[in-house]
Formats: C-alpha cells, structure tokens, sequence
C-alpha cells in the first residue's frame, strides 16, 4: 500500500476505534509532574489524548521525523502551552539525557523501525521506575472476520509469503511477536502483555465501514497476489459492497480486531 493510502488506513483505525484507544491510553500510569514522551508521535492521535492527561505539572514531548507528520500532531494536540513540545528527531538517537521521562509510549511503529535499536534507545530515556508502554498489532490476528473458510485459512499463508518476500522475515507484519525477547535483551524487567478485543457486529457504522474498505484494500495489496485465482474470486465477492452475502451486506458478520500493549520497566541494576 502506498505512503499515502497508509496514512488513510491509519486514520480510519483511528476514527473507527477512538474511544477503545482512548480507553487504552486513560489506562497508562503518570505520575503527578510527570514528564510523557511520544516517539515516533506520527500524526499526533495518541499524543492528543496524552495531553489531555497530564496534569498542571505534567510535561509532553511528541517526537518525530516526519515533518509533515509533526504538522499533523501540532493540529491534533492544539493548545498544549508550556506543557507539550513537538519536536523533530531520530528515534535512534534521542535529543535527551538518559533517564528523562516517566512514561514513554510507542505506538504501532516498529513494523517500519529497526525494533531492538529503537527499543534501546527509549530504555535510554526512561527513569528508573518508569513504563515503556508499546502498542503493537500482529497481521496475522489483527482483524478478525468470518470470511469463506478456504479463504480465511490461506490468507496467513499469502500473509507470510509476502512478508518474506518484501521483508525477508515472516514476522516482520507481526511486530508482537518477538517484543518480549527485544525487552528482555534491552533491559527491561516485570514486562506484562495485556490484549485489548475491539468488537463490532453489523450492521457497521460509516467509520467501521470505511476502516473495513482500507483494510481490504491492504490486504489485496500485500495477500491477494498470493492467493490462488478461485480464491482470489472468493475474496472479491466478499468484499464486494453489493453481495447479499458478503462482508458489507450481511446482517451477521462481526469483527473483533485485536491490539496488544507491553508494560514494561528497566530492569534494577
């Protein structure tokens, strides 16, 4: 998928998910006068709802490369005064001292980052006793839906031979799955996973709707040219807006999408 089709797909989890990822975030300990790092902050989403946390003391830093995405997140944050600062920088290399913030938060960034090397330098940052909080999704169980069986049970199989293929490792669509070891290589300690269902059922609202349509537009960009061509039928008239029997029209298709979040402390030296 495109740069900008992306950004899209994006967008609409966002939208179609706001109140369950603003739920995840309320969940995420700052401490009173606590300092908060975003990093890579992207178009600013969870750096809005971080803002809106922090108390009269509290300090936000939303950090990114992108200068657009930091255009983005200006917009998103709006007002944030003294207490919210947007910055340009290198996720590998932190314009920080060691041991600067309570709490840093990571979002749906490590499928495009060099996990270990990024998760390194937010060890870097982080104080003693504070929370690296990482939010991650794995493709092959991010949305689930109940497609046509034969459909549903090769469409990891296209899944994994397009990572490889574009990625050179199966698991690179899967960000979550090798978070735990990269942890516990980069030192950090009492690391608990906590999976958060977001559930759906038909008939979909217009931002549901709209998420499903980016979704399967991902799909047919990285999975389709995989499938076999009966398959390939299969998926189309799945998705096709106008069958009676197909994801849009259907009055009892549900969908759950899964994300995960990774607590974790360095560890005491």
């Amino acid at each position: 998928m495109a740069a900008a089709n992306y950004d899209l797909y994006q967008d609409s989890f966002h939208s179609a998910f706001r109140s369950e990822l603003d739920g995840i975030v309320d969940t995420l300990l700052i401490p009173p006068g606590g300092r908060v790092l975003d990093a890579p902050c992207g178009n600013g989403f969870y750096s809005r709802r971080l803002a809106e946390r922090l108390d009269e003391a509290g300090h936000l830093t939303a950090l990114d490369e992108n200068q657009e995405y930091l255009s983005l997140a200006r917009a998103a944050v709006g007002t944030g005064g003294d207490r919210v600062n947007i910055q340009k920088g290198d996720v590998y290399a932190l314009p920080f001292p060691d041991r600067t913030f309570d709490l840093v938060w990571c979002a749906q960034s490590l499928i495009s980052l060099e996990a270990e090397r990024a998760v390194k330098e937010l060890h870097r940052v982080l104080k003693a006793g504070g929370m690296l909080a990482i939010l991650e999704t794995d493709e092959y169980h991010h949305i689930l839906l109940p497609w046509p069986v034969s459909l549903e049970a090769a469409l990891p199989a296209a899944l994994r031979t397009a990572s490889l293929r574009r990625y050179g490792d199966s698991s690179k669509l899967a960000p979550a799955r090798k978070l735990r070891a990269i942890l516990h290589h980069c030192g950090f300690a009492a690391i608990r996973r906590t999976t958060y269902p977001f559930d759906r059922a038909a008939p979909f609202d217009d931002r549901t709707v709209a998420f499903l349509k980016y979704h399967f537009e991902f799909l047919r960009t990285i999975a389709y040219p995989h499938l076999s061509g009966e398959l390939q039928l299969k998926f189309d008239r799945w998705i096709d807006t106008d069958a009676g029997d197909g994801c849009f029209r259907s009055e009892d298709v549900e969908l759950i999408c899964l994300n995960a979040v990774y607590l974790a402390s360095p560890a005491l030296v």
